[in-house]
């Protein structure tokens, strides 16, 4: 199947195109609130290079979250449009998933780790078996020291909700990885995605929204002064 993957849960976005596991194009852009403009821009980009018609598509995959609440909007709006417009099907892909995937298969547990600020991260805990992968927790958000209360041993960290709290990850003796793990990545969430419409997931596109864990600043202080 002919996928398009779509992520700007950070600063850092990116949309692919891939035939199955095969990538086909691939263009990655930073600032942002100007996300919307770059992933029409680097899609349109992408389809002349390659010389494909938005229409070739069979899926469309987009990255949920957690992350960013100003990029989460425009990836998933973005999606739904070219969902709604070329008639293919959308699925969900969990950032923390996504970002799941970064670390070799040889690594047993693993925990990315998003900012969610406020003193608070986005987490997952991951363990792999013999086979395959697995998630053995929700997707939290939840504090640095509540989560280290749950974390396994020899547990690797990545993403940029660790460096905040390094200190106190550090009483675990955690095993912390580069920053270039945090970063998830559109040729990723293009591969879940079939995989997941694989397994005979599929979303709604009018009923699909951010995976944002919590509400936002204003929601809470909002609900503050009640």
């Amino acid at each position: 199947m002919k996928v398009i993957g779509i992520e700007t849960s950070g600063s850092i976005g990116s949309v692919a195109v891939c035939n199955d596991d095969t990538i086909v194009g691939k263009k990655t852009f930073g600032k942002q609130l100007n996300h919307g403009k770059e992933i029409v821009s680097s899609l349109k980009a992408i389809f002349d290079e390659i010389k494909w018609e938005p229409n070739d598509v069979d899926l469309i995959a987009v990255s949920i979250g957690p992350g960013s609440y100003t990029g989460l909007r425009i990836g998933i709006t973005c999606a739904k449009t070219l969902a709604y417009g070329l008639g293919k099907p959308l699925i969900d892909v969990p950032t923390l998933d996504a970002l799941a995937e970064n670390v070799r298969d040889d690594v047993k547990n693993l925990c990315p780790v998003i900012d969610a600020k406020r003193k608070k991260v986005y987490a997952c805990i991951y363990a792999r078996n013999d086979t395959e992968r697995k998630r053995i927790t929700d997707y939290l958000i939840i504090s640095p020291e509540k989560l280290l209360d749950i974390l396994p041993e020899q547990v690797l960290l990545f993403g940029d909700g660790v460096a905040p709290y390094k200190d106190i990850f550090a009483q675990k003796k955690a095993i912390i990885a580069n920053d270039g793990l945090g970063i998830a990545d559109a040729v990723t969430v293009a591969r879940l995605g079939l995989k997941r419409y694989e397994q005979g997931k599929r979303c709604e596109i009018n009923l699909l929204a951010p995976l944002y864990l919590r509400r936002s600043e204003a929601e809470e202080r909002l609900e503050g002064c009640k």
